[in-house]
């Protein structure tokens, strides 16, 4: 039982770095740092997704209406609100996109197509419904084939490749990302079976954990600088680049996260986000244009300041975490459905 919670916590702490990487990246960062997160920041936290994986109390029809609930629901929730906040406050005030036809946003809305151009009024919520469909490939090859998994997660990346190449589309629901994401769900799912990995890993000795937070840190940045001639990795929009750079950046990326994870004491804070992640992701953006608008309005602060600078950015991150933290409360006390969950489960 010990073992089980403090696995979870580990878990936790990964989640929330892993989200704070996300929000950390979506602001206006130098490049170098931001060539170093988009390398492995969504592997991770697919990778993450497929560690908390559960497919054996489950068919197809309860996993399915499970991941509806946790999953859509939440999608479509964020996609409203996110909407109207664009519709009657943003675009007028902070994005300069006042130009842009709303319906085709609500297309967007429907399609789930994870580009600016359907979703540019919040595009990190591309993630919710390709998780959903990456979730339901995995399990359904998992529950009704389940041999040479490792082999399926291969072989659809591949396909993913002649896709991107040959297609020429995106398709809904971000359907073509998770062809790519699967393999990290799978590493994720995979390593949650090898418990003497996490226990291993927990056990040795701090000095040699930071030996490894540092080497893989750096061994993360030299790979992303060396898959940056086109720019910076997107997962979302499917710029991976160099493919076996890119797998590479992202598995020591996965690793220097993860032994950072398990060298910090896990507490209360991070259960709390660690366990709401979702909503940090869905709402985000909209703190920010809240923050550029008090910002400007308020205190007459031009938004270019914060530029490629560090210390604004990371001001940003921390006011937002603030701002989320009574919403995440009030969402789990009173509309826990909106997130797939049930009062008291929080």
């Amino acid at each position: 039982m010990e073992q089980i919670k403090h696995e979870i916590g580990f878990v936790n702490i990964a989640k929330t770095i892993g989200i704070s990487l996300v929000i950390f990246g979506h602001l206006s960062i130098p490049k170098a740092p931001l060539l170093f997160l988009s390398s492995f920041r969504m592997p991770l936290i697919f990778l993450l997704s497929g560690f908390l994986l559960s497919c054996k109390k489950y068919d197809l029809k309860s996993f399915t209406a499970k991941k509806a609930k946790t999953l859509l629901i939440p999608y479509l929730f964020f996609a409203v609100v996110s909407f109207l906040f664009w519709y009657f406050a943003g675009r007028k005030l902070i994005d300069g996109e006042s130009g842009i036809d709303p319906l085709k946003y609500i297309y967007g809305i429907l399609l789930a197509i994870p580009t600016k151009e359907y979703l540019g009024f919040n595009i990190p919520i591309w993630f919710l419904p390709s998780l959903f469909c990456s979730e339901m490939i995995f399990f359904a090859y998992k529950k009704y084939i389940g041999r040479y998994m490792a082999v399926f997660c291969v072989l659809l990346f591949f396909a993913g490749i002649i896709f991107k190449c040959y297609a020429g589309v995106r398709l809904p629901y971000g359907l073509d990302v998770s062809m790519f994401s699967i393999l990290f769900m799978y590493l994720g799912y995979w390593l949650r079976k090898k418990e003497h990995i996490i226990t291993r890993v927990q056990q040795m000795k701090r000095w040699l954990r930071i030996a490894g937070i540092i080497t893989f840190g750096l061994l993360t940045y030299w790979l992303a600088l060396q898959n940056s001639a086109s720019g910076c990795v997107s997962v979302y929009s499917l710029q991976f680049h160099n493919y076996f750079l890119f797998i590479c950046a992202a598995g020591a990326g996965i690793i220097f996260v993860l032994l950072l994870s398990v060298s910090i004491p896990h507490n209360s804070v991070f259960r709390f986000f660690g366990r709401n992640t979702i909503v940090i992701l869905g709402f985000h953006l909209m703190c920010f244009s809240v923050l550029k608008g008090i910002q400007v309005f308020i205190f007459h602060i031009p938004v270019e300041l914060a530029y490629h600078v560090y210390l604004p950015n990371l001001l940003y991150v921390m006011l937002t975490y603030l701002m989320l933290a009574p919403v995440i409360y009030f969402i789990n006390r009173f509309a826990p459905f909106l997130l797939g969950r049930k009062k008291g489960i929080w």
